[in-house]
């Protein structure tokens, strides 16, 4: 019964290969991007992924604004020149699609927390407020609770090097 068994979880543990190995790449891309990093003022390349990270975010909401906005509504104009229905318009959908975008290009530069409290602001302020308080996944909710607390030990032991 023992050779039974050991032949079982070998051929368990073999099928399993292939759908572990894509959720263990998923794991560790989440792991790396929902972990604690140092506040942007004490680490200048956390400075330059999140000035970079903000600068191709608005480019982008505005490249991708602009076009559909024009498709949909036949309104063409420009900040400057107007007309008003443009200005207004197009600001009401550019914040949405720029706070998507930007917890996109946050998680792909490995800081999804950072940028998911960001966008999470940002999305606030066009939705309701119960709906408000659940836009940040549960993964990211979660690693930011259990960092929490440790949180003002750990800052206090760089100040103290």
């Amino acid at each position: 019964s023992s050779s039974s068994s050991s032949s079982s979880s070998s051929s368990s543990s073999s099928s399993n290969t292939g759908s572990s190995s894509s959720e263990s790449i998923f794991g560790r891309f989440w792991s790396w991007t929902t972990q604690q990093r140092p506040h942007w003022r004490e680490s200048p390349t956390e400075a330059a992924v999140l000035f970079v990270v903000f600068g191709l975010t608005g480019s982008t909401s505005v490249a991708l604004v602009r076009p559909c906005f024009k498709s949909i509504t036949g309104i063409d104009g420009t900040m400057k020149d107007g007309p008003w229905s443009y200005r207004i318009g197009s600001l009401l959908l550019v914040s949405p699609v720029y706070a998507c975008v930007l917890i996109t290009f946050g998680t792909l530069s490995g800081r999804h927390t950072y940028f998911a409290k960001m966008g999470s602001k940002i999305l606030g302020r066009f939705v309701p407020s119960p709906v408000g308080k659940h836009i940040k996944c549960p993964p990211a909710k979660a690693k930011e609770g259990a960092t929490a607390a440790p949180s003002s030990s750990a800052s206090a032991t760089p100040k103290a090097d």
